[in-house]
C-alpha cells in the first residue's frame, strides 16, 4: 500500500505509478514533482495534478503574475528592448551549471562539495576529472 502523496512503482507495470493509492499512467517524457499532498506532472502537453481533486482547487487560485507570450515571443520582445526574456543568461547560466554539477554527483554517487571561486570540487578528484572533456585530435574549445 503506497504512502499517501508518495509515488510507488512496486508491483506495477512500467510507465505506471501509484499516488495516494491510485494508479496513474506516466508518459514517455516529463517531470514528476511529488509533494506531501499530491503530485504535479509537467510535460510538453501541460500540467496534470494528482489527485484530480487537488488540481481542481488550483483553478481558484488568482493569477497575480503577468503572463508572457511564450519563449519566442519573450525573446522577440527582449530583442526590441522590452523586458528581458524569462530564459535570459542571468539565471539560465547558473541553473545549467547546477544541473550539470548534479549530473556529476549522480555519476560519482557521492556528496560533493563545490568551490565556486576555484570552479572545482574540494573533496573528489574523480568528480574534478569529469569537469572537462578530452577532445579528439583536431578539436578544441580554445577559440571560445
Amino acid at each position: 500500500m503506497p504512502t499517501p502523496g508518495r509515488p510507488t512503482t512496486t508491483g506495477l507495470k512500467p510507465g505506471v505509478t501509484a499516488i495516494s493509492g491510485r494508479c496513474w499512467p506516466l508518459p514517455d517524457e516529463g517531470t514528476l514533482y511529488v509533494g506531501e499532498k499530491g503530485a504535479l506532472l509537467h510535460t510538453w502537453a501541460g500540467l496534470q495534478v494528482f489527485p484530480e481533486a487537488l488540481g481542481k482547487r488550483l483553478d481558484t487560485v488568482p493569477r497575480t503574475l503577468p503572463r508572457r507570450r511564450g519563449t519566442w515571443g519573450e525573446w522577440a520582445e527582449a530583442c526590441r528592448g522590452g523586458e528581458p526574456a524569462g530564459c535570459n543568461f542571468n539565471w539560465a547560466e547558473p541553473l545549467t551549471e547546477i544541473v550539470l554539477l548534479g549530473n556529476i554527483a549522480i555519476r560519482t554517487g557521492k556528496l560533493l562539495e563545490w568551490d565556486v571561486a576555484r570552479g572545482t570540487f574540494t573533496n573528489s578528484p574523480e568528480a574534478n576529472r569529469q569537469l572537462h572533456a578530452d577532445y579528439p585530435n583536431g578539436w578544441s574549445l580554445e577559440a571560445v
